[in-house]
């Protein structure tokens, strides 16, 4: 299920890098801001980074490793799965001043440090397609503002509970996916879903 999950995501970057020029498209300068905040307010470790590390202000961010861009300088894609993060998404977070960003995969990193759930504000990022929040020991009910996100066609929240699971009862699986109606892959494995 995960190689068919890895397969979609290839695809889904490879559509988007299509969508892109051939030549390297130049960053906006908010959005690169915004990069560089959302860098500057997380916690990993940079020997065992392969992407964030070399984030900085001196190149443009549509070179950045886990950046894809749009031919306008748009950040449409944001990878930074097992880049060791282990915290410092919060609502107020500027990831969420990305509002063109299609692809979001945050996998396998450290994020809800065992006791912080998904923040809320990942309802804001409206046109996202995938979304990928696994492996991020995130706890606590799942935010009914996922459901806001109509264009989704990956969700993948699985094994992301430590101590404690995620949880599903309020909203339950039917008023999380109601609205989610180009939705065709969705992982919730170890998640404690509600009758």
């Amino acid at each position: 299920m995960k190689i068919l999950l890895n397969f979609f995501l290839f695809l889904i970057t490879l559509s988007i890098s299509i969508i892109s020029p051939a030549v390297q498209s130049k960053c906006i300068p908010d959005q690169q801001l915004s990069l560089l905040h959302f860098k500057k307010n997380l916690v990993f470790n940079a020997s065992l980074s392969s992407k964030l590390i070399f984030w900085n202000s001196s190149t443009d961010c549509c070179s950045w490793g886990g950046i894809t861009c749009s031919s306008d300088g748009r950040v449409l894609g944001l990878d930074i799965s097992s880049e060791s993060v282990s915290g410092g998404i919060d609502n107020s977070n500027s990831l969420f001043h990305l509002p063109k960003l299609q692809s979001l995969n945050l996998a396998d990193n450290w994020l809800g440090n065992g006791s912080q759930s998904i923040p809320s504000a990942i309802g804001e990022l409206m046109n996202l397609r995938y979304l990928n929040l696994s492996l991020n020991v995130y706890s606590g009910q799942i935010p009914i503002e996922i459901s806001r996100l109509t264009r989704l066609v990956v969700l993948d929240i699985s094994y992301s509970g430590y101590k404690e699971p995620l949880k599903l009862e309020s909203p339950n699986l039917h008023m999380l996916v109601q609205n989610l109606t180009e939705l065709r892959e969705l992982y919730l494995d170890g998640v404690q879903i509600s009758a």
